[in-house]
């Protein structure tokens, strides 16, 4: 037992799944890609950093959660016992896998979920953690009540659990399913997302160990010719499958294509492309702020800057308040912090808000310039109009760079409703209406809509003669006519 040696390095991407402290987290990436041998080893290192109970050992219990027993046998439990060989066995009659070796004693329960038995197995156990393998296969409803068997082993008597969580791998699901939804509009906060590059990327992973012969495994690590053959194991499978939806999920890790093709801009936007962790305002450029009005008056902070590119900086949500709230209690107290103070700023809204009041004689504007900004509509309410707006940046560069960047740690709603939440409504049969419809999704992206059709349209420049005077305009485009779009 002691001449045993067991070696793993993980990957870039697998190397922050397994260093994240989120409660839930879950990676994503194309077939062959060492997802399965990051969970793998993510369990074992969880078992060795357990806390010693009192008679001197680590106790700690996890479950291996796949739809079918076959699966798990076939290919989760042939990987635990290459990977751990030595330190492992396997008991057939209890579907479990004990690690053991120094002090650590580890049970690995292997659980299908092919009938009631299984699930009543799987939500009675009493587990320090849980490792859900090809997630997308289960149903979504069972990660809460299974996210609650986990922190019950080891018990008090054995000193309690150090770490408690699941883990889950899979490749791509389909934009618009519950799994979707799950990782990219609706995410739980105490969940995090990793995604690993395509296969054919230059990014990536796990190249050195695919499709390798014993002449190109002799190579060094990264010798580019046994670079090149781990990534034939991708270039086969791309070309020699007809179904171009399974080559954009599983070779080269993207969301598939939407069967009902509902997300609003699900050609056009591309979330790793498009967002950026952290943006800064870029000095001397002013701010473009658009509006969206009624009852959640939301804002999202916009800025055109020297390179002719639209960034996102950041949104203002609001719910069921009125716009002047809104402005003293979260836009205004924003816009006036050390990050936005210095730069001018300007508000395109919706064009509706030309409209006064039934109960006061001023409109949403006259309320915006009462208030000290600049103000104006837009130069169209068409919804045609503004979506095409979004798309045009969406779809152009800037010196090989999106047109378009959102800051993604400050737009976490705006992303979400970018990347599925923002759909087109649907009929009673099902079919799509021509119209988004409105909901939480629909605020953040209206208000990006209005500051998209500003800075297209030539409202910029009309407001930099009438405001800015001398300052440059920051858009190095020829902006087409507002007439042009409606």
């Amino acid at each position: 037992m002691d001449d045993i040696k067991i070696e793993y390095e993980a990957s870039p991407t697998c190397s922050r799944f397994m260093n994240s402290e989120a409660f839930g987290r879950l990676i994503a990436g194309p077939v062959g890609s060492g997802k399965t041998l990051a969970c793998i080893f993510e369990l074992l290192r969880r078992a060795c950093n357990q806390e010693k109970a009192p008679d001197g050992y680590r106790y700690t219990r996890f479950a291996i959660v796949r739809q079918t027993l076959k699966q798990l046998r076939e290919t989760v439990l042939k990987d635990i016992l290459q990977g751990l060989r030595g330190i492992c066995q396997y008991k057939v009659t209890e579907h479990t896998i004990f690690v053991t070796f120094g002090d650590v004693r580890s049970e690995w329960l292997m659980i299908p979920l092919e009938n009631v038995d299984d699930q009543r197995r799987l939500l009675s156990s009493q587990l320090t953690g849980t490792w859900i393998n090809e997630c997308i296969e289960i149903d979504l409803s069972l990660i809460d009540p299974l996210s609650g068997r986990c922190g019950r082993f080891p018990g008090p008597k054995l000193g309690g659990c150090t770490w408690k969580g699941v883990i889950a791998d899979t490749n791509f699901p389909e934009e618009g399913s519950d799994w979707y939804n799950f990782m990219e509009v609706a995410t739980p906060e105490d969940w995090a997302m990793y995604y690993q590059p395509g296969g054919l990327t230059p990014e990536a992973e796990n190249l050195n160990w695919l499709n390798q012969n014993p002449a190109t495994l002799a190579l060094p690590f990264n010798d580019p010719e046994r670079v090149a053959q781990g990534r034939k194991y991708y270039e086969k499978l791309a070309s020699g499958s007809i179904n171009q939806n399974w080559v954009k999920r599983y070779v080269h890790a993207l969301f598939g294509d939407d069967p009902a093709g509902m997300a609003v801009f699900r050609d056009s936007f591309v979330k790793s492309f498009h967002v950026k962790p952290e943006l800064w305002p870029a000095p001397g450029h002013f701010l473009l702020i658009g509006q969206d009005f009624g009852r959640d008056p939301w804002s999202i902070i916009c800025q055109p800057n020297h390179k002719g590119q639209l960034l996102v900086l950041g949104e203002v949500p609001a719910e069921n308040i009125g716009l002047e709230k809104h402005i003293q209690t979260a836009l205004r107290p924003l816009l006036t912090s050390d990050r936005y103070r210095a730069h001018t700023k300007a508000i395109v809204g919706d064009p509706a808000g030309i409209a006064k009041s039934s109960l006061y004689e001023e409109t949403s504007f006259d309320l915006l310039k009462r208030n000290g900004f600049d103000a104006f509509p837009a130069p169209t309410n068409d919804v045609d109009a503004r979506l095409r707006a979004c798309e045009t940046w969406f779809l152009e560069q800037r010196g090989g760079e999106a047109a378009i960047l959102i800051d993604g740690s400050r737009c976490p709603k705006l992303v979400r409703a970018l990347s599925g939440g923002y759909k087109f409504a649907k009929t009673r049969d099902g079919r799509r209406k021509p119209l988004p419809e409105k909901d939480e999704h629909s605020h953040p992206a209206d208000a990006l809509q209005y500051a998209c059709l500003a800075a297209l349209g030539g409202q910029q420049t009309q407001f930099i003669a009438r405001r800015i005077g001398s300052q440059r305009n920051p858009v190095a485009r020829q902006a087409p006519p507002v007439s042009a779009w409606t």
